[in-house]
């Protein structure tokens, strides 16, 4: 078991409980995989933050941002948009009669064409997290090229991209109105959540 690079940033930047942190601590002490992937992180960190550094002038940052504008001439766009529909919801399903180790969080199944999206949601309204996985249905290989954007009332209020097997999570949920979007080279995918039906 090794880190992840975002489990090495969390650890760098102290969010991870204090169990979580000893163990990766105690880790790292005996793998030197994961101590060097630490230690890349940690000056990675600190030749983002340092004081030399100045912010770009004005006129440079609206230069770049022009550059990102979309062409009004352009015939049309190669980019689909396609709605995920939910197929599995375990909140949904009645539970097994007499069933044990019965949980609170919610597991959901997102279709959109050739892809599911597997959503797990826990926690309660001082702390919810997300942690899914997006897998292609013909069995190629894993999704490692999309970003997730978690949107509240059509804004979005978080974004992370996903990992080497497709996977991606979310720390802090809110309740409420909730969709995920998936962008994805030429695709982009929205599925809506209702995480209002936490128990």
């Amino acid at each position: 078991m090794h880190l992840n690079s975002e489990a090495a940033l969390d650890l760098i930047e102290g969010r991870l409980d204090q169990a979580q942190q000893a163990l990766w601590r105690l880790h790292t002490e005996s793998c030197k995989t994961c101590a060097e992937g630490v230690k890349y992180w940690q000056d990675l960190a600190i030749h983002l933050k340092r004081q030399d550094l100045l912010s770009a002038p004005d006129d440079h940052l609206k230069a770049a941002l022009w550059i990102f504008q979309p062409d009004a001439t352009a015939q049309g766009s190669t980019l689909r948009s396609i709605v995920a529909k939910v197929v599995f919801d375990n909140f949904l399903e009645p539970a097994l009669a007499g069933a044990r180790g019965t949980s609170t969080a919610r597991q959901l199944v997102m279709r959109a064409e050739e892809f599911d999206i597997h959503v797990k949601i826990w926690g309660n309204q001082d702390g919810r997290q997300m942690l899914g996985q997006l897998l292609p249905r013909s069995g190629r290989d894993f999704v490692h090229a999309a970003r997730f954007h978690l949107l509240r009332n059509g804004e979005r209020i978080e974004s992370t991209a996903t990992d080497q097997t497709g996977e991606f999570h979310f720390r802090d949920v809110p309740e409420g109105d909730l969709s995920l979007q998936i962008d994805l080279p030429n695709l982009t995918v929205i599925g809506a959540l209702n995480v209002q039906a936490l128990r």
